[in-house]
């Protein structure tokens, strides 16, 4: 996971943590409390590309033990270009209710008529507790 722009001392690189990309690894990993999930944020621009965000976490007595970031894009036009997740983090809790934060930034590119590139950065950032709560906002900014 490359992890860019993110604070000192704000990524969790703590034993026991540990991070995959995949659903399939959140759901063979053991969590006796429950796996928790976000719904997946979609975003779009139809007809050229699609990004789906999701996030798994698990945790045991109040404490995040593992969590599962993941992008799935897609390019549904030969004009577009999945250029690739540009920043990346998932930092532990700076208060005391536990909240844990989960970013991404990605780029698509596509081309216009006249062959000029033009980039766009989903995004999205998760505020994600222990007992399985979460606040999300995403959106598209040009790049």
């Amino acid at each position: 996971m490359t992890i860019k722009n993110v604070l000192a001392g704000s990524v969790v690189l703590c034993a026991g943590l540990t991070f995959a990309a995949t659903e399939e690894a959140s759901a063979a990993r053991p969590c006796s409390t429950g796996v928790k999930t976000i719904r997946p944020v979609v975003l779009e621009d139809p007809g050229k590309w699609t990004y789906t965000y999701n996030l798994s976490w698990c945790a045991d007595g109040g404490t995040v033990v593992w969590a599962d970031p993941s992008v799935t894009p897609r390019v549904h036009t030969p004009a577009c270009r999945w250029v690739g997740r540009m920043e990346e983090s998932l930092r532990k809790p700076i208060v005391e209710n536990g909240t844990w934060t989960a970013t991404d930034t990605s780029e698509f590119s596509c081309g216009d008529k006249d062959g000029k590139e033009h980039g766009v950065n989903p995004w999205v950032i998760v505020n994600f507790f222990p007992a399985g709560e979460y606040k999300v906002k995403s959106g598209i900014d040009p790049a």
